[in-house]
């Protein structure tokens, strides 16, 4: 829940000044944008009450009647955008440029609006004429990201989804959430799922929630000692109702190591087994930078191929990994994937005759 040193806090990040394109918002607006950032329990009148001791009391804001509304705005010697540019370096311009372009979709409602002041006040110090901008405006065009896998066009989350799960997850709130999975193919939804959100993730492009099933606590008894956590990707969630209820955040959870411990990203694992391959040519030189396994062993074999072998775990992806090779390397144990892979070639082979 927000406290009132907050509430003020965003009060004054939401609300324009006089050199805004629209310098005056209503009390509605602003509790509408209130609540928008995840703020709860809020009313036009409560925001009244505070946005008239920031007048009379701390000379942060002014008033003027329009109507029967009052509208209000930033006092002009509060910073806003069109003095930070003023004293924003360089450095710190485009440090915010790049922050805008490739992690706002990860920010949540409550931070991109406290500093969309910042993101404007960047564009606008790149786009004058100083003596050092040059370097700084062009470095943003000298860098990008690129996917190491073959581009598909992914699905995008309804950005209501998006908004209602990452206010939840940044709040601590419960959400209500329904989700069509993948086995459901075009059936109807399943029914709304109580969730607490832990975390958000980006996977080869795709938007996933890490959730906590709240009706699903551990069960030693049964050999289930933690929490049952679950994967949702945000396409796939048609509804979430971000419901004000808090809760209490999970201390064992972290998500670094649950990315890598439990390695839900790499779908459907298995035990960890003793991997070796024999690669073709110049095929698994990269491993020798680009290790897949912290125990590794690299040696030539008498045919003059190149034998890779260390500890994994077989999954989805690493199936994937061996199938983007082709047929420059060869699965030499364990015997089960070995056996697997000569099974699925010997259908391509009949299928391609």
């Amino acid at each position: 829940m927000a406290t009132n040193g907050s509430l003020d806090e965003s009060i004054l990040a939401i609300l324009p000044d006089d050199k805004s394109p629209s310098p005056w918002m209503t009390t509605p607006d602003i509790t509408r944008r209130l609540i928008g950032a995840g703020h709860q329990d809020l009313y036009p009148k409560k925001v009244q009450r505070h946005l008239e001791k920031l007048e009379a009391v701390d000379n942060y804001v002014i008033s003027r009647n329009a109507g029967r509304a009052l509208e209000w705005q930033r006092t002009g010697w509060l910073w806003g955008a069109h003095k930070v540019d003023a004293l924003m370096t360089g450095s710190e311009a485009v440090a915010f440029a790049l922050l805008r372009r490739f992690a706002r979709n990860k920010l949540p409602e409550a931070i991109s609006n406290d500093i969309a002041p910042l993101f404007e006040a960047a564009e606008l110090r790149l786009s004058q004429q100083k003596s050092d901008n040059r370097n700084f405006r062009t470095w943003i065009d000298k860098i990008d990201s690129v996917d190491g896998t073959f581009a598909l066009l992914r699905p995008k989350p309804n950005p209501d989804v998006m908004r209602a799960v990452s206010t939840a997850t940044f709040f601590e709130r419960e959400l209500m959430v329904t989700y069509r999975a993948a086995y459901r193919g075009d059936k109807t939804d399943a029914p709304p799922k109580r969730l607490c959100p832990l975390a958000i993730v980006e996977s080869a492009g795709v938007m996933y929630m890490v959730a906590q099933d709240p009706t699903r606590p551990p069960r030693p008894e049964a050999g289930k000692p933690h929490w049952l956590r679950t994967l949702f990707r945000l396409d796939r969630i048609s509804k979430a109702v971000d419901t004000g209820q808090p809760f209490e955040y999970p201390v064992d959870f972290k998500l670094c190591e649950y990315i890598r411990n439990e390695q839900a990203f790499d779908f459907i694992t298995e035990d960890p087994v003793w991997l070796e391959l024999a690669f073709e040519g110049n095929a698994g030189n990269h491993l020798k930078e680009s290790p897949m396994a912290k125990d590794q062993v690299a040696a030539p074999m008498p045919d003059g191929r190149l034998r890779i072998s260390g500890t994994v775990i077989p999954s989805l992806k690493l199936r994937w990994w061996l199938r983007s090779i082709g047929a420059v390397v060869e699965v030499l144990s364990p015997a089960s994937l070995r056996q697997e892979f000569a099974s699925d070639y010997r259908k391509l082979a009949a299928r391609y005759k």
